[in-house]
């Protein structure tokens, strides 16, 4: 089932405040011509268009900032053109560090499991200029860790992509598959969004 979002909160979200680095288009953009090709991406763009909004993906710049409601935009997008329901927007949160030189540099070489899931909150500084990460808990010992997003009042369909997106990165840290929820939402009129990962320690014993 693809997400839907009426008028009403299409005025609203060009309303948001906050901007975004360009490289999670292009991330979008890469995952749709590998997955539909090139009249997959223009069956995005004809979806966007419907919403009365413009992303010329392929002149985006990786490091450039975007207005952050666009983000949003982009994932309904692709949602409609290809009836993308939660599993599906997932797996696209999943993909996104996988296809990220940097983060799989740093997760491999650089930090031990504690400080890579720690860096999560420099990398969404790194990335949006709007709303905050907080690692509340991050034992890998006990195979659980929890980050709750602070100020961030988009969409249902950003809360799935961050799901499949920090369930990645997690994964590659402990290199064990990691099961992702998210116990707290905004548009459950909780105070702030809250996703709680675990996977299987028994190997690592």
């Amino acid at each position: 089932m693809t997400y839907s979002i009426n008028q009403e909160e299409i005025e609203r979200l060009k309303k948001v405040e906050g901007e975004v680095r360009g490289v999670v288009f292009k991330t979008d953009e890469n995952y749709i011509l590998r997955e539909k090709g090139e009249e997959g991406l223009k069956k995005v763009e004809e979806e966007l268009e419907k919403m009365g909004v413009f992303i010329d993906y392929k002149s985006i710049d990786r490091m450039d900032f975007y207005p952050l409601n666009l983000r949003v935009f982009s994932l309904l997008a692709i949602s409609k053109a290809f009836n993308y329901g939660e599993e599906e927007i997932k797996e696209m949160g999943r993909n996104a560090p996988r296809a990220s030189f940097l983060i799989k540099f740093f997760t491999k070489y650089f930090m031990s499991s504690q400080q890579t899931l720690a860096k999560v909150t420099e990398m969404w500084a790194k990335h949006y200029t709007k709303g905050r990460i907080e690692a509340v808990e991050v034992s890998e010992d006990e195979g659980r860790a929890v980050f709750r997003l602070h100020e961030v009042n988009l969409h249902p369909v950003f809360c799935r992509y961050l799901l499949g997106y920090f369930s990645s990165i997690v994964s590659m840290v402990v290199a064990e598959k990691v099961e992702a929820k998210e116990t707290k939402c905004l548009f459950n009129n909780d105070d702030y969004h809250e996703f709680y990962l675990t996977w299987n320690t028994e190997s690592n014993n």
